[in-house]
């Protein structure tokens, strides 16, 4: 199998997204397959996505991504770019389902508030 079927195969597989591919395909030096189509971005992937947890001890973090990048991101990794610390007491794994469900659904507004036992708040949302 040749270079350039590999990388199909890849995009099929979902392990790359077409821009990769066709990035692969260009520092290869191969003409970009016709099969690969780019997806369109729709208007809800450039909505700011965005994370703010005030803990208790005094730490502040606010996050904001597009919401195609987090997209993105948490394919990849499973996991916010978010310090794991601040969110002692905060059911990570559930949060992660969530937020991946809310963001499939292409929800506005506030989808995660949580106040953990320790008081350490989090909110996560998109807007524009």
């Amino acid at each position: 199998m040749d270079e350039k079927m590999r990388i199909l195969k890849m995009v099929e597989e979902g392990k790359i997204t077409a821009e990769e591919a066709m990035d692969l395909m260009s520092a290869l030096g191969a003409e970009p397959d016709s099969r690969i189509s780019m997806p369109a971005q729709n208007s809800y992937d450039k909505k700011m996505f965005r994370i703010i947890v005030d803990s208790t001890a005094g730490d502040k973090v606010n996050v904001q991504f597009p919401v195609g990048g987090i997209k993105k991101i948490l394919k990849a990794t499973g996991k916010l770019p978010i310090p794991e610390e601040n969110l002692k007491g905060v059911d990570l794994s559930a949060m992660m389902d969530a937020i991946s469900e809310c963001l499939d659904e292409e929800i506005q507004g506030d989808f995660v508030n949580v106040t953990a036992a320790d008081g350490t708040k989090v909110r996560v949302f998109v807007d524009n």
